[in-house]
């Protein structure tokens, strides 16, 4: 053999075991991450009260398989009348997203979800076009026109799973888990110390609150290997969320998600008003108001649970954080 094709046999040798190590590294990678999660059910033998609030919060039920009929049906869109909008049979659906706001629906094509270009409007009760255009990802053509072109696990999946894996394209959890907030707790379920569980109210203000921005922060990932990522690939509770995503910034002009104050319009992205806001300013955390449990102020759009004595704890008449200078009624004015 000459020299000039031995360095090329020899090249391409290299390359061959270049890319075994690096599967072999993935796989590693792979089976680390699952073998670090336990399950938010094996939170439940200690945490038995923070589990079943929990369980009943719209974080565990996100994600859905499809139930469509008895007392257990999930499936909120009305697929038995005729609609242009609605290009699938209900019998197509493979999982449905969302329940509050929206239901979205996805089939699967080969190891991914896709979500499909129709929603149901629930509290209008209606169908709607599901096309996004103005995300960073859509507007700037780096997933093409077409839901075919636009797969569940890059787009959706960090943020609607837990522990997901992106080689295997499949969260260790379906929904928001216990693990979303708390960390991988394998460890922790074997050892039941505070020193190996994350618990946001022990971390300072702006690692806490980064728990809760890793889906609730409009933005994008950092050039890289997960650059066309819609979410935070990598990030774990009790880290610095900003080594995985660049919050979005007012422009002066209106975006897909923020107005042109920097205020939000959208129902995912809270955090971009509250880290400008004086809440944040003086030290408080998503969950000074919030819930994730659902134990206690799940949520404050909830008409049914909405008051004012939630505020009136830190803005009453005479209480120090007062924000009106004679009385509540002149303040709502």
């Amino acid at each position: 053999m000459s020299r000039k094709y031995l360095k090329i046999f020899i090249a391409i040798l290299s390359l061959v075991v270049f890319c075994f190590i690096l599967l072999f590294h993935l796989d590693s990678v792979s089976q680390q991450i699952s073998n670090s999660y336990a399950g938010s059910k094996s939170c439940e033998k200690c945490h038995s009260k923070y589990y079943s609030s929990w369980k009943n919060t719209l974080h565990a039920k996100m994600e859905q398989e499809v139930i469509s009929e008895g007392p257990d049906k999930n499936v909120l869109g009305d697929f038995t009348t005729s609609n242009p909008l609605v290009t699938h049979k209900l019998e197509d659906i493979d999982m449905l997203i969302g329940s509050r706001f929206k239901q979205r629906y996805t089939k699967k094509i080969g190891d991914d979800y896709f979500m499909l270009p129709f929603q149901w409007n629930v509290a209008a009760e209606q169908w709607v076009k599901y096309d996004p255009k103005n995300d960073w990802w859509a507007a700037e053509g780096i997933y093409p026109k077409g839901w075919q072109n636009r797969p569940h696990s890059t787009l959706c999946g960090g943020c609607h799973g837990t522990g997901f894996d992106t080689k295997l394209k499949e969260p260790v959890e379906i929904n928001i888990g216990c693990e979303a907030c708390h960390g991988p707790g394998k460890l922790h379920i074997q050892q039941p110390k505070k020193a190996n569980i994350i618990n946001p109210i022990r971390l300072s203000q702006e690692k806490g609150n980064m728990i809760c921005f890793q889906c609730h922060m409009s933005g994008r990932p950092p050039q890289g290997q997960f650059e066309k990522y819609a979410w935070p690939v990598g990030y774990k509770p009790g880290e610095d969320l900003k080594k995985y995503w660049n919050y979005a910034k007012p422009t002066g002009k209106n975006m897909y998600e923020l107005w042109a104050d920097g205020s939000t319009h959208k129902n995912r992205v809270q955090g971009n008003t509250f880290i400008r806001s004086k809440m944040y300013a003086k030290g408080l955390n998503c969950y000074t108001c919030h819930d994730s449990h659902g134990s206690r102020n799940r949520s404050l759009t909830i008409k049914s649970a909405y008051d004012n004595s939630l505020c009136l704890t830190c803005h009453g008449e005479n209480t120090p954080q007062a924000v009106f200078s004679t009385s509540l009624s002149r303040h709502t004015q």
